[in-house]
């Protein structure tokens, strides 16, 4: 006689238990992943919040104390009066760089659509926004050195590149400025239908362990500003934000010799243009 064949145990009701059961755990997993991203998004912003009222306080004792001074006439030296009204228009530039930052990257998070585009001239661009980079590392005593190897034309969003550009050198001036060379250098040149924007320092450059943290949003805290350079870590999230919506990237990479060298990467927009 041949052997019997083994009876399923498994009914039809206990195979639409398991697959119940199954489906239960799989959204259980995923709910409890969601949760967890939205607690760290959570904390973060709470992080965010603490940073930025740090950055406010700060100058905003500053203008109500220099302004109540020079209100009262308090101040009779030219040469300190000059000096306050120096430090208020510092302190001003400050404020405004960090409010274009969340303002930006409030839209960029809200928004999705195309980024508006025109075509201009690397170069020209470049002399054009040149002056207020300067301007922004002689407040810390640095110097810009730029180095335009090939012009071209670019089809992008000048404002907000240039966004990009000035929160990297403003990253130098808060970071590098203790550096033993006090140059940061600007290179703009155009590869493979790219257009690549390198801005390299001198400075301590970033730590190894830091380097997975630096692109990311709300990262720093109002502890570690004190502690460290001025802003709320949100500079760079925004560069490489703008830059990711512009079809680019945005990298980091020690400086050849010591400090922190960020290249941007956005396409010319031009496909027959190629200056290698």
């Amino acid at each position: 006689p041949g052997i019997a064949p083994t009876a399923d145990t498994w009914s039809p009701t206990h195979k639409a238990l398991l697959i119940a059961w199954l489906t239960l755990l799989a959204a259980a997993a995923i709910a409890a992943m969601f949760l967890h991203k939205l607690i760290a998004l959570s904390e973060r912003r709470a992080t965010f919040v603490s940073a930025v009222t740090h950055e406010l306080r700060t100058p905003l004792t500053t203008f109500r104390l220099y302004t109540d001074l020079l209100s009262r006439d308090m101040v009779s030296d030219p040469a300190d009066r000059k000096e306050y009204l120096e430090t208020l228009r510092q302190e001003s530039d400050r404020l405004t760089h960090l409010i274009d930052n969340v303002l930006r990257y409030s839209k960029l998070e809200r928004t999705s659509t195309v980024p508006a585009t025109e075509v201009i001239s690397l170069g020209d661009w470049i002399d054009r926004i040149s002056p207020r980079l300067t301007g922004r590392l002689n407040q810390c005593g640095m110097t810009l050195e730029t180095n335009s190897q090939v012009d071209g034309q670019w089809e992008t969003d000048p404002p907000a590149m240039e966004q990009v550009v000035f929160n990297l050198i403003d990253n130098a001036a808060k970071y590098a400025k203790s550096g033993c060379n006090s140059t940061v250098h600007l290179i703009t040149k155009i590869v493979d239908h790219n257009v690549v924007i390198t801005v390299a320092d001198h400075g301590p450059g970033v730590p190894e362990t830091m380097q997975h943290k630096i692109f990311q949003p709300f990262s720093k805290s109002a502890e570690q500003a004190a502690e460290t350079a001025a802003g709320v870590g949100l500079g760079l999230a925004l560069a490489r934000q703008t830059a990711n919506a512009h079809g680019g990237t945005l990298t980091y990479e020690p400086t050849a010799g010591g400090g922190a060298t960020f290249v941007l990467r956005t396409p010319t927009g031009l496909a027959s243009q190629d200056k290698g």
